[in-house]
């Protein structure tokens, strides 16, 4: 099985993950809280975190079940804007305020995630 193409995006998925990790973990040193807590800032930081490693494990094996099937090109495609995604949602959720067309960054990062699992789940299906 050749998987070279998710496994690229399956690393930089990984930092992405470990910076998100970091950032929650400085801030909760920072207000000296070791779970939970009812700083805003860390519950944006801690949700970043949490909602990629919720949706990058998914997209990341139908990635690879469909580079073995010979999608190869598409793959950095997903990769590409599926990271520009998550980026984009991290950033809205933690420095922006609100929900939806108020909040571009995370509606972007949200809808677009969702648009691209939901094309990679309809060509792991036909």
């Amino acid at each position: 099985m050749d998987i070279e193409r998710t496994m690229l995006w399956a690393g930089l998925l990984g930092f992405l993950a470990i910076g998100l990790a970091l950032f929650t973990a400085f801030q909760r040193m920072s207000v000296d809280t070791p779970l939970g807590g009812d700083d805003d800032l860390l519950v944006k930081k801690s949700r970043a975190f949490g909602n990629l490693v919720e949706h990058a494990p998914l997209m990341l094996i139908m990635m690879m079940l469909l580079e073995n099937d010979g999608y190869e090109g598409l793959v950095h495609f997903l990769g590409f804007l599926f990271f520009g995604c998550r980026l984009a949602h991290a950033y809205g959720v933690i420095y922006m305020e609100g929900m939806g067309p108020s909040n571009i960054g995370r509606m972007v990062g949200a809808l677009g995630s969702w648009g691209l699992m939901g094309l990679a789940a309809l060509l792991c299906i036909i």
